[in-house]
């Protein structure tokens, strides 16, 4: 019988992991998910999707959009991925006591996390085009993915997305609204806190505002977001391995 999810228990080991190594997650999100972030904001900008826009629409413009700062987003997009393997390495691995050790396996280990995480998002969005509720139902199960490939990297390429499938059994729904929940609190959160940058910038310095600032708050943002959703998937992680 497969174990139920416990809300209170996975955020106690979320916050737990985030307090307990927090020197650790805020150098390597400033140098990895940060810094990145902020320069492909600064100067590629951010992809503009209008709304109402067909599928057919959006594909071009992103498209488009990637045929113009592709040199700017590959090397940040491929730091910014580094940087989320080190931390589930920080979060997963006792192999590892160092900072340096951290950054040296994943750096070994970012092809297959790679790999792993483009197959992982295909899926995913394969079930999203479908019927929408396949591909929440697939981001539940695969929750997991992602701590599983950099602490059970042993298992090997199906391995991990078989491991991944079982911890996650009889509750792929619930592993999914827990995210989603979270992601939207933190996102509205940091939505929030742009939005008043951003008012208080152009109030001093014109219309134009200041996008330097604008856009290092908001790479902040989604460095905290980012670490915190990790944080969230190795607590889900834990929380199946250790029950079983």
């Amino acid at each position: 019988m497969s174990r139920k999810l416990d809300y209170m228990r996975v955020w106690e080991t979320t916050t737990a992991q985030l307090k307990t190594h927090r020197e650790g997650l805020g150098a390597i999100a400033a140098v990895f998910l940060f810094l990145p972030d902020w320069i492909a904001r600064f100067f590629a900008g951010q992809l503009d999707l209008q709304s109402g826009s067909s599928p057919a629409d959006m594909i071009a413009a992103m498209q488009n959009f990637l045929a113009l700062h592709w040199h700017v987003l590959i090397p940040t997009s491929l730091l910014g991925l580094f940087g989320a393997v080190a931390i589930y390495g920080l979060l997963t691995r006792k192999d590892m006591p160092t900072i340096g050790s951290v950054l040296g396996k994943a750096l070994i280990l970012l092809p297959f996390y790679f790999l792993v995480h483009i197959i992982g998002g295909l899926a995913t969005l394969a079930g999203l085009l479908a019927l929408l509720l396949p591909g929440m139902y697939i981001a539940g199960r695969l929750t997991p993915l992602g701590a599983v490939t950099i602490a059970e990297t042993e298992r090997g390429f199906a391995g991990v997305f078989q491991r991944s499938w079982q911890l996650s059994h009889g509750n792929g729904w619930s592993i999914f609204w827990l995210t989603l929940v979270v992601g939207l609190l933190a996102s509205l959160t940091g939505a929030i806190i742009s939005m008043l940058v951003g008012l208080g910038s152009r109030l001093i310095m014109g219309p134009a505002g200041a996008p330097f600032i604008e856009t290092g708050v908001d790479a902040a943002v989604n460095a905290v977001i980012t670490t915190q959703l990790i944080s969230l998937s190795v607590a889900i992680y834990r929380y199946f391995a250790e029950g079983e």
